[in-house]
């Protein structure tokens, strides 16, 4: 192994640690945790009150959970959300800026429901995620009570019925 392939090497491990390490810290609310507060906006730049009378958040953080969430909200009546005192947030924040701004926001406006936007990754960090699924937090006077992760459209609209 040349120096050349063995610095690569190295460069490579050693950011994969540090890519390991902040997922790993990431999304480490559990049971009885407060609900972080959350500064949102949905897709009309209106903001997202996360309240006490909070009921559900619903997180879509990568494009396979937020077509979930769009399936079972598309088979639901459109005051789903509300009628739940539940909040849908999509992280978009891993998509490029120029798309997500001439592209997936316009989408989202579209929406006959509230779709909380993020756009910066910070915003949701704390909030645990598991790839391919959409979480799902279950609250009550600003606490976590629990988490679920629903992997279906059939899940999420159990939450919501």
């Amino acid at each position: 192994m040349t120096y050349r392939s063995r610095t690569c090497l190295r460069t490579f491990v050693a950011a994969a640690i540090s890519v390991a390490a902040s997922l790993a810290g990431a999304g480490t609310l559990q049971d009885g945790d407060p609900l972080p507060p959350l500064s949102l906006k949905d897709q009309h730049a209106r903001s997202v009150a996360v309240s006490d009378d909070t009921r559900l958040v619903f997180l879509a953080a990568e494009m396979s959970s937020s077509k979930l969430m769009s399936k079972a909200l598309e088979a639901l009546p459109q005051s789903a959300l509300v009628d739940r005192s539940a909040i849908y947030i999509a992280d978009i924040s891993s998509m490029p800026g120029p798309i997500s701004t001439l592209i997936a926001i316009p989408k989202m406006q579209k929406l006959s429901y509230p779709v909380a936007v993020v756009t910066n990754a910070s915003e949701t960090s704390a909030l645990p995620r598991r790839p391919g699924a959409v979480t799902v937090l279950r609250t009550q006077g600003g606490r976590i009570t629990s988490v679920h992760y629903a992997a279906t459209s059939e899940e999420v609209i159990t939450y919501l019925k």
